[in-house]
């Protein structure tokens, strides 16, 4: 032993007696020490010539305290790559704390064989071993071969010679082996916390040269510091049966040496303690509490360990409380309200659940095999391990989520996810002809919804009226609604509607969406009748031009004498004006209900592209808003297509000079290359030759765009079956 206080006029060095291993033995030092070296052996030594010959060299006394030093730190390494269970932040400070004196970084291929792996610490923490190959010779590669984790491979290197006393020195075991005990052989060991209060010297064994004895060499400093000053930082929930950081505040000196730090407890109230496993972070400042395999109650509970011979204890507490299951975890009503696809980043709250040891949430979309789980950010209240929490934050990005049903993936410390579901919700329903105009004096009236998504809306409540909806169109763009009217209401009068839909929790508010009218009359709706037997596919509210159009119109407050007045936007073409029960070879227009009519004309009078508008005139009582019925568009009419040679065919019909490309599909078009030529004696008869690739079967339809837009129409024209004769 190395005394802490030297005194010039007595020992340097203290050398005990040797006594015999078979039963227990104790000495007695009369002095405070700072290094300690334990030696033992079958062979026995000599007191003599050990203190004759540490005494006489101080060198040998510096290399001793250098060797227990790393003796210290391979000891806490190896109990961090020992414990099979240990968590990634155990055994990552145990690896940069042994190495940090070295200023280098430790990394280790995990998926190695352990002996490699060995090597690899070794070489990297101590550049004296950096040449060294385990595997070299056969008795290393047979001993280091039949390892079976890491923690045997770095003893093993520990070990034996040369390679054992190396970590502190080789000049010490060479002088100590070939010039004081030369019939010697000395090995290192290292000590190891055994499940009771004891402790296990691990030393090598194996075979002897003939006439040498083998003797074993462990060390120790002694920082002869106070019991370390614990204060337990806020973070200081843990989950029961796993390893968990808890952050301390320790001095600088004493957090040096809190690996000494032994036998480690949790005490609860009445006093019970209950052992467990304490691993030093020195990257993070915490303490890896590992609670595995330990039957542990929830509670609150001291942290105890042992300073040298005497007891300590943690300021502070350290809660422990099981993980949560999330079961009933759900996401608030008004946040699941704000999912709308393709809208953003929403933040949105989840609750009913304490979410204290939350560490990874994820989203997810079900019904679907390929879908991958995303990662979202998250905010606990008040944070990691920091107690109960029956919320959490959570931000979901809808921007490339299409409407479905999806999952919340939330991960504790243990690494389960547990599924919480989740609805990404289709924009809510667009409504583009509000008001509601309800005319004063009928009880029941009708009207026509016109917009987006309108099969969404589950009913419609107003304290002014009951509102019936039909259902909607299938394209959910119209939808009938009927009004009763509650009591004889004054004109000029507005109110609110609630919209409901199924999938939300609250109504969508249209504000002064319903109001009462006096006898103004008014065009409040209208339904177009298209032709039957249509070639080209008609955009919502187009008509062909040249075609009967007729229509169905909701009106308020007409007379026998109103006059439908019908015109372009455009302030172009006719403008007739039809009269009630009127009726003649090119229009009609007849009153069905005292707020139905139903109106047929010839568009003929009307140019393409007009917008045409209709409005009701009561004379001295006044005249509707214009209501827009139709816009005329004038399509090309194909009397016959036929395959000319293989890709190119032939169109014959009217108004051809329309068609800018042809296709297969709506989105792939071929340019037309060139303009139709008349068919000489058939009048406007038009005849224009196309290209178009192989078609895709031969039930395929034909495409048509016309100039200047983006998608192709569909047509009923189908692929020819035989080619064309030529004219």
């Amino acid at each position: 032993m190395v005394p802490a206080k030297k005194d010039p006029k007595g020992p340097q060095l203290l050398v005990t007696e040797p006594k015999p291993a078979d039963k227990p033995q104790e000495w007695k030092i009369p002095q405070t020490i700072e290094l300690a070296a334990f030696v033992y052996g079958p062979g026995g030594l000599s007191r003599k010539k050990v203190e004759g010959f540490l005494s006489q060299d101080d060198q040998l006394v510096a290399q001793l305290a250098d060797y227990a030093a790393k003796t210290s730190e391979t000891e806490a390494l190896l109990a961090a790559l020992s414990n099979d269970g240990s968590s990634a932040a155990g055994m990552n400070a145990a690896l940069n704390g042994f190495a940090s004196q070295y200023g280098l970084s430790v990394q280790i291929d995990r998926t190695a064989p352990p002996a490699v792996q060995a090597q690899t610490l070794f070489a990297t923490m101590n550049p004296q071993l950096a040449t060294y190959n385990p595997l070299a010779t056969s008795s290393s590669a047979e001993r280091l071969g039949q390892t079976a984790s890491l923690a045997t491979a770095a003893a093993t290197l520990f070990f034996g010679s040369p390679i054992g006393l190396a970590a502190g020195g080789t000049a010490m075991l060479l002088d100590l082996r070939y010039i004081a005990f030369p019939n010697t052989v000395f090995r290192s060991s290292f000590a190891q916390i055994m499940p009771s209060k004891g402790v296990n010297l691990c030393g090598q064994g194996g075979a002897l040269p003939p006439r040498t004895r083998i003797a074993y060499i462990w060390a120790s400093r002694i920082p002869n510091t106070p019991d370390p000053e614990i204060k337990i930082k806020d973070a200081d929930y843990i989950p029961q049966s796993l390893k968990t950081p808890v952050p301390v505040d320790v001095p600088d000196k004493e957090w040096k040496y809190l690996e000494r730090a032994r036998q480690w407890s949790l005490v609860n109230d009445k006093g019970v303690k209950t052992k467990i496993n304490v691993i030093k972070l020195g990257n993070q400042h915490s303490l890896e509490v590992d609670l595995d395999k330990v039957a542990l109650a929830a509670g609150d509970y001291k942290l105890h360990g042992f300073w040298d011979w005497s007891e300590f204890e943690a300021k502070g507490e350290i809660h422990v409380r099981p993980l949560s299951d999330f079961k009933d975890a759900h996401l608030l009503a008004a946040s699941q309200d704000k999912l709308l696809a393709h809208s953003g980043k929403v933040a949105v709250t989840l609750a009913d659940n304490d979410f204290e040891f939350t560490q990874k949430v994820e989203e997810k979309k079900l019904g679907d095999e390929f879908a991958v789980a995303e990662p979202v950010r998250f905010i606990l209240p008040t944070g990691l391990n920091k107690g109960p929490q029956n919320k959490i934050d959570v931000q979901i990005d809808t921007a490339n989520l299409d409407p479905g049903k999806y999952q919340l993936l939330i991960a504790q410390e243990d690494g389960k996810s547990h599924p919480v579901p989740f609805n990404i919700l289709p924009n809510a329903p667009k409504i583009e002809n509000l008001p509601i105009l309800i005319n004063q004096g009928v009880d029941t009236q009708h009207f026509v919804l016109k917009g987006e998504r309108l099969q969404l809306i589950s009913r419609l409540e107003s304290p002014l009226a009951d509102l019936q909806l039909a259902p909607a169109s299938p394209d959910g763009a119209e939808r009938s609604l009927t009004v009763q009217l509650k009591g004889n209401l004054s004109p000029g009068k507005s109110e609110a509607i609630q919209a409901y839909m199924s999938d939300r929790s609250e109504p969508l508010t249209l504000a002064d969406a319903l109001q009462i009218t006096g006898p103004l009359p008014v065009i409040a709706s209208s339904k177009l009748s298209l032709p039957t037997g249509m070639q080209i596919t008609l955009l919502p509210n187009e008509f062909p031009a040249g075609a009967t159009l007729t229509a169905l119109l909701d009106v308020k407050n007409i007379k026998p004498q109103s006059v439908l007045h019908l015109d372009c936007q455009e302030a172009t073409g006719a403008r007739p004006a039809l009269h009630i029960g009127e009726q003649n070879a090119t229009s009609s227009l007849q009153q069905l209900s005292p707020d139905q009519l139903f109106v047929s004309f010839d568009t003929s009078a009307f140019p393409a592209g007009c917008t045409l508008l209709a409005s009701i005139d009561n004379g001295k009582d006044g005249k509707s808003q214009p209501q827009v019925l139709a816009h005329i568009i004038r399509l090309p009419q194909i009397a016959t297509f036929q395959m000319v040679s293989p890709q190119s065919y032939q169109l014959t019909g009217l108004n051809l000079e329309m068609i800018q490309k042809v296709g297969w599909d709506a989105t792939t078009g071929t340019a037309v290359p060139g303009l139709p030529s008349p068919i000489p004696g058939q009048g406007q008869q038009q005849s224009l030759l196309i290209n178009l690739p192989d078609p895709p079967n031969p039930k395929a339809t034909l495409y048509i765009w016309l100039h200047g837009e983006p998608t192709g129409r569909a047509t009923t024209i189908t692929l020819p079956q035989t080619p064309a004769q030529s004219p």
